[in-house]
Parts: structure tokens; C-alpha cells; sequence
């Protein structure tokens, strides 16, 4: 069965008018670790209102972080946490500096290395659909046994359950929310998800 706590919802498109209304629904099924991406209309606002209205009970962040101008802007929003698409050591020295956790994207065997030599917290593997199944365990020998991995791109409710046999987390977007849609669709999506591989 899978755990809410190893969801990210990914909020790509979400406006500052949605945000609230749609993080309650997926808080009310346990899932509290958002990803509110900065190509997101009014990004920064959403990120505030998410942090303002729920306080700890959410765990917001921001993803497709590109720059170290992002990162700044995101740490003032009130984000924990910072998702990248690639791995860029200007934006892993910022995040540190201000304090963030970074999930940076990776996809090599060279990236996955040079993001551990510079202290990224999490391998998100993207696009993950494009590796098998059990990337992690045939990577993971070398590298530290703290290394947690999260599969990002491709990652649906339908096949959640099936990565989750191999990565600590993955991050689902478009099949589980998409720009403008009602909140009762959300719920049935993550009712669907949370009740996957059971």
C-alpha cells in the first residue's frame, strides 16, 4: 500500500486563487509535501499562501528551480525545500546558503555522483520512465547508504506503487492535478493513488 508521506504532489499551472482550496484535499489524504513550480502563474504568492494558511502541517516547496535568483525568491516565499530538472552547483550552493533542502535532478551515473561530492539530500531521477525500474538498486552499491532517491517524470497514480518498490519517494503532477481542475477530481485522484498496489 503507499504512504502519503512518500508523495509529492507537483503543482505545475496551480494559481495563487487554487492553492489553498487545492492543498487542503490533499492534506485531508495525508499528502503534505507540495511542489509548487516556478513556471506556476504567481509562483511565489501561491508558496506564501500554502505556508500562511497551513503553517506546519504542510511541507511546501518549489519546483523547476533554475537559478540562483529562483532560489533566493523561494526561500523568501517560505519554501522548505527546492526541486530541480538538472544538477547545477550555483543552485545547490544557494539553497545552501539559505538553508533549503535540495532535490536535484539527475539522471547519470556522473550527475548522481557529482550531486552526492556536493551534498545534495535527494536524487530526484528524471526523467524516471526513461530507466528501469530498479535504477536505484543497480546505482546504489558505491554510492552511501543515505542516499534517498525519488522518481520524477513518468510517475502516474495508476504506477506509483511499482517505483515505490524501488525509491524512497516519487513526485506526481499532471495525473494527479492539473491548471483549474475541481478539487473533487483531486480527491478522487488520490483516492485512487492511496489505494494503489493494496
Amino acid at each position: 500500500m503507499i504512504v502519503a508521506k512518500q508523495i509529492v504532489a507537483i503543482l505545475r499551472g496551480i494559481t495563487p486563487q487554487e492553492s489553498v482550496e487545492q492543498v487542503a484535499c490533499l492534506l485531508d489524504h495525508g499528502i503534505k509535501t507540495v511542489e509548487i513550480t516556478t513556471n506556476s502563474p504567481d509562483w511565489a504568492i501561491s508558496l506564501k499562501r500554502v505556508r500562511s494558511a497551513f503553517g506546519d502541517r504542510v511541507q511546501p516547496g518549489a519546483g523547476t528551480v533554475l537559478t540562483p535568483d529562483h532560489v533566493e525568491t523561494c526561500a523568501e516565499a517560505g519554501a522548505e525545500f527546492i526541486l530541480t530538472p538538472n544538477l547545477d552547483s550555483r543552485v545547490v550552493e544557494a539553497a545552501k546558503r539559505h538553508g533549503l533542502r535540495i532535490c536535484a535532478g539527475v539522471f547519470t551515473a556522473s550527475e548522481i555522483f557529482t550531486a552526492c561530492e556536493l551534498g545534495v539530500e535527494v536524487l530526484k531521477i528524471f526523467p524516471a520512465a526513461a530507466l528501469p525500474l530498479n535504477y536505484p538498486q543497480l546505482i546504489k552499491g558505491p554510492l552511501s547508504s543515505a542516499v534517498i532517491f525519488s522518481a520524477v517524470g513518468g510517475v502516474d497514480v495508476d504506477n506509483a506503487a511499482e517505483y515505490l518498490r524501488y525509491y524512497d519517494s516519487v513526485g506526481i503532477g499532471s495525473s494527479l492535478y492539473r491548471p483549474g481542475q475541481p478539487v473533487s477530481l483531486t480527491t478522487e485522484r488520490c483516492q485512487i493513488l492511496l489505494n494503489a498496489g493494496e
